[in-house]
């Protein structure tokens, strides 16, 4: 499961919502009512499964009618089939406690590269990443006045991942350890996961970037942090100091590992 949370200046903007983001998000101590804008990378349920919940919830706790999303489609439909679904819990709670419904909120949809969204605090482009066979699925950037933080979401690695993040502060990138992988994907199968060791891992190999790969992206994007997130496998088998290790070997600014509730 994966999501981010970038804060400035009393405003937030989410990236993703896998599942327990909305917990997640309240113990981070930020108000609902700074969330601007909430961003999907692409519809995989890891990303996208909590939208709807973060919404009901975040609306209970401050979240604002203004709030809008942005996404590839059908983000659109999916967000209104998530209101038909709510709306006898948020019509309750409206009545409950006397106030105004969540509704329909605001929805952008990404249907290719280029400016995606721009407030007076910051302004996010996209650039469209390999997730076999989820397409369009995207890269976020982040340009803020003092800097910028690229998302590469899930991707094989891309060029096109380096050029948005060129000179930015921080990348946050997906990142596999494939040795790792291999051991979990066999263990799962043989536990009885559907298909075959082969199967599962042609799709790890088209859908997701190697740690010393994502090293290599950092380094031709000249950024100054890279930090690996969304890790496969997600069974904290693999040390922080290895993960550093392999993005090391083609980028030598500074590696965080991303964790849950991590401030950077």
């Amino acid at each position: 499961m994966t999501s981010h949370a970038i804060v400035h200046d009393g405003a937030a903007y989410v990236l993703d919502c896998g599942l327990s983001v909305t917990r997640q998000f309240a113990r981070t101590g930020v108000p609902f009512s700074q969330v601007r804008s909430i961003f999907i990378t692409h519809h995989h349920p890891d990303h996208n499964i909590e939208l709807g919940p973060f919404l009901v919830l975040g609306w209970i706790h401050g979240l604002q009618q203004s709030v809008q999303a942005y996404g590839p489609p059908p983000l659109g439909q999916m967000t209104r089939d998530l209101f038909a679904a709510h709306k006898p819990t948020i019509d309750f709670w409206a009545e409950d406690f006397q106030r105004k419904p969540l509704e329909m909120i605001e929805v952008h949809e990404v249907t290719g590269a280029g400016v995606v969204m721009k407030d007076p605090v910051v302004t996010v482009r996209a650039v469209q990443v390999q997730h076999p066979p989820i397409v369009p699925s995207f890269a976020y950037r982040f340009d803020f006045a003092d800097r910028s933080i690229a998302f590469s979401g899930d991707t094989v690695p891309l060029a096109a991942v380096a050029d948005l993040a060129k000179g930015a502060d921080v990348l946050v990138h997906e990142a596999m350890d494939v040795a790792a992988t291999q051991n979990f994907v066999r263990r799962l199968v043989a536990t009885g996961f559907p298909g075959t060791y082969d199967v599962a891992m042609k799709h790890m190999y088209a859908v997701h970037s190697p740690t010393e790969e994502v090293g290599r992206i950092a380094a031709e994007a000249g950024v100054k942090t890279l930090v690996l997130s969304h890790l496969v496998p997600g069974t904290g088998e693999v040390s922080d100091a290895d993960w550093r290790e392999a993005a090391a070997k083609h980028f030598k600014g500074e590696i965080i590992v991303g964790r849950d509730l991590m401030v950077i």
